[in-house]
């Protein structure tokens, strides 16, 4: 490892009986996206982020640790040199994790696989937190400080890392895990957050400052004063999450200004909608993602990791009878902050109610914004040839409408125009709305169920919330 103070076999010793197949298993995880890695070709910048985020998850590890770990071994994250050669420093460290007296690994891929050299300092790093190293009492994996003397055996538990000077008690910010914990907090956190503080004495710590012997730990538990620091990696879709400060909602991940929607308030409370995405930009920070989230009024877009936090409130009902994990909630949720649906005056949005033909046009012609003029918006959407009447020439505006009808309905609206082959029981070529139920299905808005498209059956508001929010959104 770049710097590297500690004793040949520590290391060894810790992570011995550790097996790796040689094979770079990151080839077919999401990374794969980003193409194939090819020895001696360092990766684009984000690809080389997805690996390092990836495997710190696979192994319950905060990745920000991760990233900033390599950030201090290998600070251009670069596996190989410009001849293609794997980057060894003058102590032996090897690759971007720079791993050195590490003989239970086999050298030559450290050196040619950038993933089986990431995957082995991650291993190496979750060994030191399993080792007989200080902990936080009650703390998890998930606490960034819970990291600290992990991070610190990862290069060395010498007097030359110890937490504090023993001469004066000063904090000593030279200490490797210090600097890394720099990194995380330049990289992640905002200006005004900080690390809980541990409260170290000289007396915590036991050596001789002018030998190498290791450092000898007097105290295993601590309890920090401070909020501890949870990984914001640990967003799923239907968590809800808190802002820290006033960050932008953005429509992309990572745009500039011209990508701002709006700026939240610090506190607001968001709902995350799906998993945090990387931005293209090479120059973007190390330690972000993205994670896309709606607001309490339909608003989506997307918010940077390092200002959301998880929280463990609810989010506030949007109906009644519509919970922040119902099926259709970012749907119904999305079109009602729109203007486009609406509630009852219970404060019900009845999700399960059928919906007649000309609910599902007053939905449409709003979604368009089309004006009525006085109109009905069933007679608005015939006269745009979004909706046909019967043989009689009848509307049926009071008739529930069917699947196969909204089909038709969303194809004519939204003028699809891509078809897919699909081989539902019960649709079949003669069919009116053959044709329609292709283009909904190649679109993503509609789908089958058991190999059957049920075109006869009625469609309640929540699922025609969800195929109009996904008409919309594509």
């Amino acid at each position: 490892m770049r710097k590297m103070v500690q004793a040949a076999g520590v290391l060894s010793l810790l992570a011995a009986g550790l097996s790796f197949s040689g094979q770079a298993s990151a080839d077919t995880s999401a990374c794969a996206a980003y193409g194939s890695v090819q020895p001696g070709v360092n990766p684009s910048f984000q690809h080389i982020n997805c690996l390092l985020t990836e495997e710190a998850l696979k192994q319950e590890i905060p990745p920000e640790v991760v990233k900033a770990i390599a950030t201090q071994e290998n600070g251009g994250w670069k596996q190989f040199d410009e001849s293609g050669q794997a980057v060894v420093s003058d102590d032996g460290g090897i690759g971007l994790m720079q791993l050195t007296n590490q003989s239970q690994f086999k050298e030559e891929l450290l050196k040619t696989d950038l993933a089986y050299n990431i995957e082995a300092g991650v291993t190496v790093l979750g060994q030191m937190y399993d080792s007989n190293v200080p902990k936080i009492a009650g703390a998890g994996r998930d606490v960034i400080e819970n990291w600290y003397f992990p991070v610190m055996a990862y290069n060395g538990i010498k007097p030359v890392n110890s937490p504090i000077k023993q001469e004066d008690g000063e904090k000593n910010t030279a200490a490797y895990q210090e600097q890394v914990f720099a990194e995380i907090k330049a990289s992640s956190f905002l200006n005004d957050r900080s690390f809980a503080d541990f409260g170290f004495k000289t007396s915590d710590f036991q050596y001789d400052p002018e030998k190498t012997d290791n450092i000898v730990f007097k105290k295993m538990s601590y309890t920090p004063t401070g909020k501890l620091n949870q990984t914001a990696y640990n967003l799923q879709k239907g968590d809800q999450a808190v802002t820290l400060n006033t960050p932008a909602l953005r429509s992309i991940p990572g745009g500039g200004p011209e990508a701002v929607i709006k700026t939240l308030p610090e506190g607001t409370l968001l709902t995350v909608t799906g998993p945090f995405q990387f931005d293209e930009n090479p120059k973007s920070n190390r330690q972000f993602v993205w994670y896309p989230v709606r607001t309490a009024d339909g608003k989506t877009g997307f918010v940077s990791s390092a200002y959301l936090e998880k929280s463990d409130k609810p989010a506030a009902p949007l109906f009644k009878d519509v919970s922040a994990n119902h099926r259709f909630y970012n749907d119904i949720a999305a079109l009602s902050s729109q203007g486009i649906i609406s509630g009852y005056p219970d404060g019900t949005f009845k999700p399960g109610s059928q919906v007649t033909r000309g609910e599902a046009a007053t939905m449409v012609v709003r979604a368009l914004g089309l004006p009525t003029n006085g109109m009905k918006p069933i007679e608005v959407a015939k006269k745009q040839g979004i909706i046909n009447g019967d043989r009689n020439g009848r509307l049926a505006e009071t008739e529930p409408v069917t699947r196969a009808q909204v089909a038709i309905i969303l194809t004519n609206a939204f003028n699809l125009k891509e078809t897919v082959s699909i081989s539902f029981t019960d649709v079949h070529s003669r069919m009116a709305a053959y044709d329609s139920i292709r283009r909904v299905v190649a679109a993503g808005i509609a789908y089958g169920d058991n190999n059957k498209f049920n075109p006869d059956k009625p469609v309640t508001r929540g699922e025609l919330a969800a195929f109009l929010n996904r008409t919309l959104e594509r």
